[in-house]
């Protein structure tokens, strides 16, 4: 006999295999085809010094939602964004150090395009099962170029990150809450 847990787990199996057969179908059908850059407002069209190029250090503010299209996931549900995080996010263009649909959208935009860039599965987290980003679906990026910088950033200052009183020391609850917020960050895999 099998017991109320395998039962359970058997279930909860069943219904993970369901979504991800569903996000390899959808990936096969929309393939590179679903990929959509859309500038909604801002600079269209710009000199080259002003257009994002592969490798260029970027500041650009986003919104991610799950899109409208996809057959995963809750259709227009907010994930995240870097207005939450208080500051824009600075990254280094078209080199992998985020979704391949993101760098194949952001390179090309000029300084001041607001954009929105849709993102098939194949080009986003694919079979990666995120915590508010269930696998196979289609991603839906707002984003606003700020800058082109001359030179990566900064590291971030992780005293001053950890210290949130700012009295120059750190206390066992600010270390315990830096280490649960970076945990949390890390394992959902954003960026």
């Amino acid at each position: 006999p099998v017991s109320k847990r395998g039962k359970i787990r058997r279930k909860y199996n069943t219904m993970r295999l369901s979504l991800i057969l569903a996000a390899t179908l959808a990936r096969s059908a929309s393939a590179y085809s679903d990929f959509k850059v859309e500038i909604t407002n801002g600079i269209t069209e710009c000199a080259d010094s002003d257009k994002i190029k592969t490798r260029d250090f970027v500041r650009v503010h986003y919104i991610l939602k799950i899109d409208e299209s996809s057959i995963v996931g809750e259709p227009g549900e907010f994930v995240g964004s870097s207005h939450m995080k208080g500051e824009p996010m600075e990254m280094q263009a078209g080199v992998g150090q985020w979704i391949e649909g993101w760098d194949k959208g952001i390179v090309g935009l000029c300084v001041g395009a607001k954009a929105t860039i849709i993102i098939p599965p194949d080009l986003g987290y694919g079979d990666k099962d995120l915590p508010k980003v269930p696998a196979g679906s289609t991603l839906n990026f707002a984003v606003e170029v700020l800058d082109i910088m001359d030179k990566p950033p900064p590291p971030p200052n992780m005293f001053d990150t950890i210290d949130v009183n700012k009295d120059r020391m750190i206390s066992r609850g600010e270390l315990e809450s830096f280490f649960c917020k970076y945990e949390a960050t890390s394992a959902s895999g954003y960026f």
